[in-house]
């Protein structure tokens, strides 16, 4: 009889090394997009900060906790500087780390939540804008005493732009407006604050540019206390007025602004000037005018009197007399002026014609000497200058003779 052997056969094993685990689980963690670009909130331990300039954390709630990283190439753009306890917003991607089989979040963005959180992220950012010089007085642009367009940076549906229009028609409606619509808080705020003013300077037309928002909380008015909008207002051409709607704290807007106004309608009177003041003042300058015109006038009245009174017809014919016998004084002594100098050059002249006499070859003729020239007039001064039978001249002081040399002596 056969025997059946039962065999039990056990299916084969696939066996991974703890890398390829952790490698396999840190490739479908990258595969997920939903996990390369996150935000997590959660509270701040465990906060290290290595020579590597890296900075390592815990990001926990109340059940479960995460390993935070900010790398070194990223902490530069980190606007606020996390510390242990601070209730935080992340925003980077799940990564894992295979060395010990953690995941974690790589953190490119840090936004504090809470009241404490945020004062701190504001003193961080003032004191670093500071030390800067982005505050400094001397690039304070002035305001246009005068302008004529101005460029408005605020939410198109709130009611700092209603304040903004019905103070301009009232006090300056010579201005035009234009605004340029933009988030005023929330995400994407600060983005859309900064692109605007940007937008604003590419114009050629903008006498000044007012940016801001009414009034709010902390949270509400945070998008002014961001960097990309504070360096964004330092880097305008155009005069910048900051306008939020908080009067008892200052935002880094308002800092870094050339003009710092508590409410979006004080910035209207802070830009443009009032139209009733400049009625008042043209009112004043028209009534000077009319009595300065008035005393003009009288003076110039008074010198027509006096200078009738003074032509009258005796007056006049003293005036005749008068202006004759200075004439006549001023010919005589013309005259007599005149005579004194033609004297004195006429002797001038006497004195140096006798002195070119003197000098003259002529006066030396007179004495007796002569001068001889032979055939081609160039003046004989030696014997050896002419031989016998040379024709020459003489000339004489009075007339010349034609000689012939009959003998040449040494």
């Amino acid at each position: 009889m056969d025997k059946q052997l039962s065999l039990n056969i056990s299916p084969p094993r696939t066996v991974f090394s703890v890398t390829e685990i952790a490698n396999t689980i840190k490739r479908i963690i990258q595969k997920e997009p939903t996990l390369q670009n996150v935000w997590v909130r959660g509270q701040i331990s465990n906060l290290g900060r290595p020579n590597s300039g890296h900075i390592y954390f815990t990001l926990k709630d109340e059940r479960s906790s995460i390993q935070g990283i900010i790398w070194n190439s990223n902490t530069a753009r980190i606007k606020y500087m996390v510390q242990d306890g601070d209730e935080v917003l992340v925003n980077g991607k799940i990564n894992t780390y295979p060395a010990n089989g953690q995941y974690q979040i790589n953190v490119t963005q840090v936004e504090p939540i809470g009241v404490g959180s945020l004062q701190r992220a504001y003193e961080q950012l003032k004191q670093k804008l500071s030390d800067e010089g982005l505050f400094d007085e001397g690039y304070k642009k002035p305001l246009p005493a005068y302008p004529k367009k101005i460029g408005v940076i605020t939410s198109e549906t709130g009611a700092a732009i209603q304040d903004i229009i019905r103070q301009l028609r009232r006090r300056y409606p010579l201005a035009e407006l234009l605004l340029h619509p933009s988030l005023v808080q929330g995400e994407g705020a600060a983005g859309e604050i900064a692109d605007a003013i940007f937008a604003m300077n590419k114009r050629s037309d903008i006498d000044v540019l007012i940016v801001g928002r009414g009034g709010g909380s902390i949270e509400d008015l945070w998008a002014f206390n961001e960097e990309i909008v504070a360096r964004a207002i330092f880097k305008s051409k155009i005069p910048v007025v900051s306008a939020v709607g908080h009067e008892s704290d200052y935002t880094i807007s308002d800092m870094v602004a050339d003009h710092r106004s508590s409410t979006p309608s004080t910035a209207i009177e802070d830009t443009v000037p009032d139209r009733l003041e400049i009625l008042t003042y043209l009112n004043n300058l028209k009534s000077r005018l009319h009595e300065l015109i008035k005393m003009r006038l009288h003076a110039r009245r008074d010198e027509v009197e006096g200078l009738y009174r003074e032509l009258s017809p005796t007056n006049r014919l003293d005036s005749i007399n008068q202006l004759s016998q200075i004439i006549d004084s001023l010919e005589t002594t013309y005259l007599g002026t005149m005579k004194t100098r033609m004297k004195e050059k006429k002797t001038q002249l006497q004195s140096l014609a006798d002195q070119l006499n003197n000098l003259s070859p002529l006066a030396t003729l007179d004495r007796g000497y002569s001068l001889c020239r032979d055939s081609s007039g160039s003046i004989i001064t030696s014997s050896q200058d002419v031989k016998t039978g040379d024709s020459i001249n003489v000339t004489l002081s009075q007339g010349s003779l034609e000689c012939s040399v009959d003998e040449c002596k040494e």
